[in-house]
């Protein structure tokens, strides 16, 4: 194997010396008379120790299709020398080796456009098992590996090394192994470079990562890395270590001082070091977009909910008018500045307090939303919400320049019943405790795929009971649960003023997310997020009949009262199902929900609440 790196850097070596034998002259040729010139010097930029390459960064996790593309298409216009990566290339997450193929060679088919080389690097979207390393190695031959280019040392891992997924990636002791070796025979490099795709630093139990970095400590390196979906700019271990943002993987796009973007980097190194340029596909950013420090503002900002939007409760299933309450909390020391923007709704019109506000330091303030039915008197289902958006910014010296958005969909909601279970329930997957089902998700096809739930509580636990009829159930536990016929939910327990506006961010940090393809007589059943459930929580998915599936699961009322007290009033309940035999978009298969994703634009305030 070592071998084959020495080859490699040989030949980037025989290139680069044919191709500068093939160069008439670097030398510049300009009749030049006393006096006045029309440049500033005649000192090119051109040492013959600096080059230029980039990086792309998450293509995957969500991705937005034709995006990575654009960036190819962008890259052959600027000209970089090579090109590296740091992995989650494609979706994954299958042992079906016909469809891994199937997306490795989608992902090919990008790269051999490019018109210069291309280094491979895994995310945990490229190897979560066994059967895709061996398709990646089949293919790529290593996944760790190095080389050297102008005396600088670029070293390219695999955090995917014990197959643990996504936030638990490792480095293994055979990969540490070989970092000592190279690094230990390339001592005298003017600089490493080191690409991966999870970000250890910020990650528990990492393996022998915090043996790499004492490895590093005393040279002059810079680590890249993706899998966050936003760019960070971290100083630390002597170096500078980057988490980039996309290249087309799922993100909201909420900007560069967010961090997040799509973009690739631009490196020119020079002799005294890397210089970075982050290239958005609209725009050109330095590399201190975000920092650190800024980034910390933001989540401090974010996690105080300075915009709080009261959610509008209906018991009935019609709205003509009513008004909308938004609290504003500057829990800082100095101004805050917000403006408003309403957006346009096909189904509702609102009327604003005041379209810009300051509000004064470590204060609350109200804005007032009218909110009115464009055709009067309108089912609350056939309501499009109005979206409202907010840039907050703060006066201060620290971050002069900094605007945070928010934005929310405001529209009535809903007041759903939570009913008190009539006797205790055994979670058998039999559903014989449950008289009736009420609920039903949006928009299911009826003939091929029908779903049906309800929610129940007693003293112990909060239950949810579940029945779906599919003319075709697709499972396979060779393959995760959001890749066949699942079900799943999403609880939040916080108080409703809090869940009201919760958008899923974090994946759902803040409640259960869970999915499960059911059991067969030959299967058992196929589940993802089971960490997410809390202690004590029990669940059963079997298959009941020829086209029937059903779940069972109870939450243990101790998730409840640890977040609203013995007194808790509600909760904030979404279910989705996918039909794995229905026709495939370019986002997967179709997916029916009872309410619109937290995570999505369709999203508003108040969705899905049940009252006790």
């Amino acid at each position: 194997m070592y071998r084959q790196f020495c080859l490699l850097t040989f030949a980037l070596l025989i290139t680069v010396s044919a191709y500068s034998q093939n160069c008439t002259s670097d030398t510049l040729r300009i009749d030049t008379t006393a006096g006045p010139h029309p440049f500033t010097s005649l000192e090119l930029n051109n040492d013959d120790c600096q080059f230029q390459f980039a990086i792309v960064t998450d293509r995957t996790g969500g991705h937005r299709p034709g995006v990575f593309m654009d960036g190819v298409r962008k890259l052959n216009l600027l000209q970089p020398e090579f090109v590296m990566s740091v992995g989650d290339l494609i979706e994954g997450y299958t042992k079906d080796t016909m469809e891994l193929e199937r997306q490795w060679e989608e992902f090919t088919g990008f790269t051999a456009q490019l018109q210069m080389p291309f280094f491979y690097v895994p995310g945990n979207h490229d190897i979560t098992n066994e059967v895709m390393e061996r398709v990646y190695l089949e293919r790529f031959g290593q996944t760790y590996y190095h080389f050297i280019y102008k005396d600088v040392l670029f070293l390219c891992l695999n955090s995917e090394d014990q197959y643990r997924g996504s936030n638990r990636g490792t480095i293994s002791d055979e990969q540490y192994e070989y970092i000592e070796q190279v690094l230990a025979e390339n001592e005298e490099v003017r600089w490493t470079f080191l690409f991966m795709h999870q970000p250890l630093w910020i990650l528990q139990d990492t393996k022998r990562w915090v043996d790499v970095e004492k490895l590093l400590a005393n040279r002059k390196h810079t680590v890249f890395v993706g899998h966050h979906h936003h760019y960070v700019k971290y100083e630390r271990n002597n170096g500078r270590y980057f988490m980039l943002a996309t290249t087309g993987g799922g993100s909201a796009l909420r900007g560069p001082q967010l961090g997040e973007f799509d973009h690739v980097v631009w490196v020119t190194m020079t002799e005294e070091g890397p210089v970075l340029a982050n290239l958005l596909l609209d725009g050109i950013w330095d590399e201190n977009v975000v920092t650190a420090e800024s980034s910390d503002f933001v989540k401090t900002i974010t996690a105080q909910r300075p915009i709080r939007v009261e959610p509008l409760l209906m018991d009935g299933a019609a709205f003509e008018e009513a008004q909308m309450v938004v609290k504003i909390f500057n829990d800082q020391n100095v101004p805050m500045q917000v403006k408003w923007d309403q957006q346009f709704s096909w189904g509702l019109t609102g009327v604003l307090s005041a379209p810009e506000m300051t509000v004064a330091p470590n204060s609350v303030d109200t804005l007032l939303v009218d909110l009115k039915a464009h055709k009067g008197e309108t089912a609350l289902s056939n309501l499009e919400a109005l979206p409202l958006k907010a840039e907050v910014s703060f006066d201060t010296e620290d971050f002069p320049d900094l605007s945070i958005p928010f934005s929310f969909n405001l529209r009535p909601a809903q007041k759903y019943q939570l009913e008190q279970a009539p006797k205790r329930v055994k979670v058998d997957g039999k559903l014989k405790e449950w008289a009736n089902l009420p609920y039903t998700l949006q928009d299911l096809p009826g003939e091929s795929l029908n779903a049906r739930f309800n929610l129940g509580y007693d003293d112990d636990y909060l239950y949810i009971a579940a029945r779906v009829e599919d003319d075709q159930i697709m499972v396979d536990t060779a393959e995760v649960s959001w890749q066949q016929d699942f079900i799943g939910f999403v609880v939040n327990a916080e108080p409703a003023a809090v869940s009201a506006s919760r958008t899923g961010q974090g994946w759902y940090e803040n409640s259960i997310l869970f999915t499960v393809a059911p059991e067969t007589k030959e299967l058992p059943a196929s589940i993802f997020y089971e960490d997410k459930l809390p202690e004590g929580a029990e669940y059963r998915c079997r298959v009941e009949a020829e086209g029937v599936y059903v779940l069972e699961a109870a939450i243990p009322m101790s998730y409840l009262t640890e977040r609203q007290g013995e007194n808790w009033r509600s909760i904030r309940f979404n279910m989705v199902v996918q039909d794995r035999d229905g026709e495939k978009s370019e986002n997967g298969w179709p997916r029916y929900q009872f309410m619109p994703d937290w995570r999505g634009g369709e999203n508003f305030v108040g969705s899905g609440l049940f009252f006790r």
